[in-house]
């Protein structure tokens, strides 16, 4: 499971397989050197933001914590992400590169296909592939980002949906910055530093009249049509 830390798994307890995640089991998500270790990493975790608490729920009492869904458990001392996927809301440990010349850890984690929901205080992040599953649930479905975020709570715990972390508006912020990266490498901007005109970023129409390519270029010499 360490190179699929996003499934939803249940551990045999003795009686029944309860349902648990991978963080809890010990499975870190190491950045840089693909995906093992980083060999200048001192081992101990660092916190991203050590001022402002984490956003998860406060539970109201210990027998709602007992049966909250797992995605609320932190690991003592260790820094998490809350990480939104197709399969549910997970909360993973992740292990940053800090070799000399390593990148800045927003980079680190687009090369993991991860995109932050914050390039300064790294608490969330989606995955590419929650991205574009939403741009296109949104575009043949018309599904709204409240609704697609309703149903991966209910992914991540169909009992307490309620409990789970809620990131509709960073949902909303980053699709449409993804939507919007997505327009720049489709029209040939993805290497190039320059401002974008006006039509640069539309999709090229075959339907719409087009002089030159799908109707003729009228010249001095075509008739003139008469006149009804």
């Amino acid at each position: 499971h360490s190179l699929r830390p996003f499934h939803q798994i249940s551990q045999w307890n003795g009686d029944f397989f309860e349902r648990t995640t991978l963080t809890k089991l010990g499975i870190e998500i190491h950045a840089g050197h693909r995906g093992k270790p980083c060999p200048h990493h001192d081992w101990e975790w660092e916190d991203t933001d050590d001022e402002e608490p984490d956003v998860f729920v406060e539970l109201g009492s210990a027998a709602a914590a007992q049966d909250s869904p797992e995605v609320n458990i932190l690991p003592v001392g260790k820094t998490a992400i809350t990480v939104v996927h197709t399969s549910g809301v997970h909360t993973m440990s992740i292990r940053f590169c800090r070799c000399p010349d390593a990148e800045t850890l927003d980079k680190q984690l687009f090369k993991m296909g991860l995109f932050p929901a914050s390039f300064t205080c790294l608490k969330t992040a989606f995955t590419f592939a929650l991205l574009d599953d939403f741009i296109l649930d949104n575009l043949e479905c018309r599904t709204l980002a409240m609704n697609y975020y309703s149903k991966l709570k209910h992914i991540t715990s169909s009992v307490f949906p309620h409990l789970v972390p809620d990131q509709y508006r960073e949902l909303m912020r980053v699709a449409r910055q993804w939507r919007q990266l997505k327009l720049l490498k489709w029209n040939g901007f993805c290497h190039e530093r320059r401002d974008t005109k006006d039509g640069e970023l539309a999709l090229f129409c075959p339907a719409c009249p087009q002089p030159g390519i799908n109707i003729a270029v009228p010249t001095e010499d075509d008739p003139i049509p008469a006149k009804n």
